[in-house]
């Protein structure tokens, strides 16, 4: 990881959020495309979500179990985070980060 210049994540599958920590922790360029959710393998992901229902700022946690929500959750880890969808059919969402 030190020499690489930019971590890809194409359909890692349980992967995927390995190579997004690896590159904030060593500060590298990425870029994603999430498609298997493993919802059972990774039980403990949840996403915060603001309660509309609630007047205060109340944040509720959601279980993720849909790639809708699992690239959320890929996203709720740094603001600085890019999210676009690609112009082919399929899981065709990329989540990416310049490194800076």
């Amino acid at each position: 990881i030190h020499n690489a210049s930019l971590l890809i994540g194409m359909h890692a599958d349980s992967a995927t959020e390995h190579v997004v920590d690896a590159a904030l922790k060593h500060q590298k360029p990425f870029v994603v495309i999430p498609c298997c959710v493993f919802p059972n393998l990774f039980s403990k992901r949840v996403i915060k979500i603001k309660d509309e229902n609630e007047k205060s700022s109340v944040t509720k946690e959601i279980p993720v179990r849909t790639h809708d929500q699992f690239c959320t959750y890929l996203m709720q880890k740094d603001k600085r985070f890019t999210m676009e969808k690609l112009p082919f059919d399929g899981r065709n969402v990329a989540i990416w980060w310049d490194g800076k």
